[in-house]
């Protein structure tokens, strides 16, 4: 039995609660069960709340601190294909079977006293941060929404970010405010920090709502084009705000016109965080070492599933919500090999679906292939992903697997764009049967 199979199968056998239910009593109990000391934690973390941009922005706040020498402790989720992803201690991602001890040892403490799947795996993470790791900050991507997520279970820390805010987790609000609103509002609302930085958002409407959100708390806050903005140009982009400008070179991965405003999102982080000492070469050299973020336009180039389209170029994303799914149709626009487009598509059930097509739709797509997400009961059947496709007005078809989609476009038109998306759960498995 690997590792992986090990702690999957933990997690399987504990008596954990399956279904999330939104509250901070249980984690609040286990970290103290724990003997967690938040205090120590609470000074040097940073967590990041919203909708689309929370990996590639805590991405970016990691290689720029790292390039200026600090060790980092990072918790994300969901996991793309293994559960130690989510881990990271001293810049160092976790092994397999010390992530199994460590979920045994949490198991044990917590005994069968109720406790959420995510609760227990933040509660982890919180718990090795403080007793086995010498990181010189943390950064940890809130799951859902901020009030109740088990990640607000640190309480008072050094900053929150807040990235793109838009339409997505509705199943979890109530009848009546499943809206934007009611988005931002649980995204900003009992915010708990120093200092609050707001990434660009899709529009001004949603900047103007997040900032009366949070009009009365006491936090600093670093507003987007308030006191920070940038400016694209041919070297890549200039960085302002009351600090001074920085040019930054072009990014060498994919959809950087969408990631620079993560990119610059992160620099107002850093040069916010006055404790650490990061400068200008620093912020430069992490981008300048960044050359692929996994699961955002990702260029699947090599592997068994690149064997079936040799002629093909495949990009694989895991937007699955209307803001991302714009972002990745203006990404799409911006192509110039004047090539056909195809699109491979399996998604979650709770998604919207209706608006995330009709954002994709207004890219050149020639045909969208529907599937099932291999493994996961929780998916939309494909006929139906058909039907809702083919009524915003888009050519579509099933096939039984990502092998057969793959072979159907690569057959059909061998140099096309073949572009992998709708959800995260999705590309894990278009890993797993690429290696």
């Amino acid at each position: 039995m690997t590792g992986q199979n090990k702690i999957e199968n933990l997690l399987k056998e504990l008596p954990l609660l399956r279904k999330v239910d939104l509250s901070l009593s249980r984690i609040n109990r286990l970290n103290k069960d724990l003997n967690i000391n938040l205090e120590k934690l609470q000074n040097k973390t940073i967590t990041c709340a919203g909708t689309n941009g929370k990996f590639s922005t805590l991405f970016f706040v990691r290689n720029i601190l790292e390039a200026a020498g600090y060790k980092i402790d990072l918790f994300t989720s969901p996991h793309i294909s293994r559960y130690q992803e989510r881990y990271v201690f001293e810049s160092k991602e976790i092994g397999e079977n010390e992530l199994y001890e460590l979920f045994i040892e949490v198991s044990k403490v917590n005994g069968s006293k109720p406790i959420t799947i995510f609760e227990f795996l933040t509660a982890a993470f919180f718990y090795y941060s403080d007793k086995n790791s010498n990181s010189h900050i943390i950064l940890a991507e809130n799951g859902l929404f901020n009030a109740a997520d088990s990640v607000t279970s640190i309480g008072h820390h050094l900053q929150k970010i807040i990235t793109a805010c838009s339409l997505d987790h509705l199943s979890w609000l109530p009848a009546g405010k499943k809206t934007i609103d009611q988005i931002i509002i649980e995204k900003t609302k009992n915010i708990n920090c120093s200092s609050i930085i707001i990434s660009k958002q899709n529009d001004n409407q949603i900047l103007s709502k997040i900032k009366e959100n949070l009009k009365n708390n006491p936090a600093k806050q670093i507003v987007f084009s308030q006191d920070y903005s940038f400016e694209i140009n041919k070297e890549g982009f200039l960085y302002k705000d009351k600090q001074g400008s920085l040019q930054i070179p072009k990014p060498k991965f994919l959809g950087e016109e969408h990631q620079i405003a993560n990119f610059c999102c992160a620099i107002a982080a850093v040069r916010n965080l006055k404790k650490y000492k990061i400068t200008n070469e620093h912020i430069v050299e992490g981008i300048k070492s960044i050359k692929n973020i996994i699961g955002r336009l990702s260029i699947l180039d090599k592997g068994r599933l690149k064997q079936l389209a040799p002629l093909n170029k495949i990009i694989c994303d895991i937007a699955s919500n209307p803001g991302a799914a714009k972002v990745t149709s203006n990404y799409l626009n911006t192509l110039t090999e004047n090539k056909k487009i195809y699109v491979i598509v399996g998604m979650l059930k709770n998604k919207i679906h209706n608006d995330f097509f009709h954002e994709i739709s207004k890219a050149n797509i020639d045909e969208i292939v529907a599937i099932d997400i291999p493994n996961n009961k929780n998916c939309i059947k494909k006929e139906k992903l058909k039907k809702i496709i083919e009524k915003i007005g888009i050519k579509a078809k099933t096939k039984n697997s990502i092998q057969d989609a793959i072979k159907y476009i690569s057959n059909k038109d061998p140099k096309s764009v073949i572009l992998i998306i709708g959800s995260i759960y999705l590309f894990g498995e278009v890993l797993n049967l690429n290696n």
